[in-house]
């Protein structure tokens, strides 16, 4: 793969789906961080070798305490506050886009389980079209409904459904341009190749992975238990 990598965690979240005092990024997966296991995951690929992480602005002193300082994660990873809203906080993380790197690769804070294969698909998948997600294919029917969820609107045909998950990477330019069209446009979205849909460009799916979930609930904690049991990416 040809192109120095610029790699951002978005890590600002509130947690406030778990009911928690605190940010999610520290939250114990098996004696470890929830946030160090993300980030030693990504470590592993030959590609990285650094990241920006953006937490919570009040908590970036925590976060360079007890997550990097601690696990000895000084050399690799820096850590900055974060906005309001995902998308406010990966813009504050692409302002810091040192000058010689040409893919941006963005992976969720909340997502300790991602491969190098993974790592390495995606970032093949943005050299080589400009954008690239990880997503794997819908297993359940998807239902639309405008009223709330009272009654069904449309159904969407399953074949046709794919599951975004990070790491997303795209061309430097390419995300610039978009986060910039979108903040001129007061355009929102969720995740940021919503943002590179908007200006046209085309994205490419990269097939994902069933173990590189989103820890979004206390629920999520027992998979997550056994993918570590079963020696899954996230390890160590």
């Amino acid at each position: 793969m040809r192109g120095r990598v610029y790699t951002i965690v978005p890590a600002a979240g509130s947690a406030v789906r778990m009911g928690l005092g605190y940010s999610k990024a520290y939250l114990d997966i098996s004696g470890v961080p929830l946030l160090v296991r993300t980030l030693r995951s990504l470590l592993k690929s030959h590609h990285i070798d650094s990241i920006t992480v953006a937490v919570r602005p009040n908590e970036v002193d925590l976060c360079v305490r007890e997550i990097v300082r601690k696990y000895s994660l000084q050399d690799e990873v820096s850590v900055i506050g974060g906005g309001g809203k995902r998308q406010h906080t990966v813009g504050e993380l692409l302002l810091r886009i040192p000058a010689d790197r040409d893919i941006v690769l963005i992976h969720d804070g909340g997502r300790p389980f991602v491969s190098e294969r993974l790592i390495g698909d995606v970032l093949a998948g943005a050299v080589k079209w400009g954008a690239a997600l990880a997503a794997i294919p819908a297993t359940d029917t998807v239902k639309i409904s405008d009223d709330g969820g009272e009654t069904v609107t449309a159904t969407i045909r399953r074949e046709r459904v794919y599951l975004a998950q990070t790491p997303q990477a795209f061309h430097r330019d390419l995300i610039l341009a978009a986060h910039k069209r979108a903040m001129k446009g007061s355009f929102s979205a969720t995740d940021d190749a919503s943002l590179i849909e908007e200006t046209g460009h085309e994205v490419r799916l990269v097939e994902g992975d069933p173990r590189n979930i989103k820890i979004t609930t206390l629920d999520d904690l027992e998979p997550a238990r056994r993918i570590l049991q079963g020696g899954g990416p996230g390890n160590g």
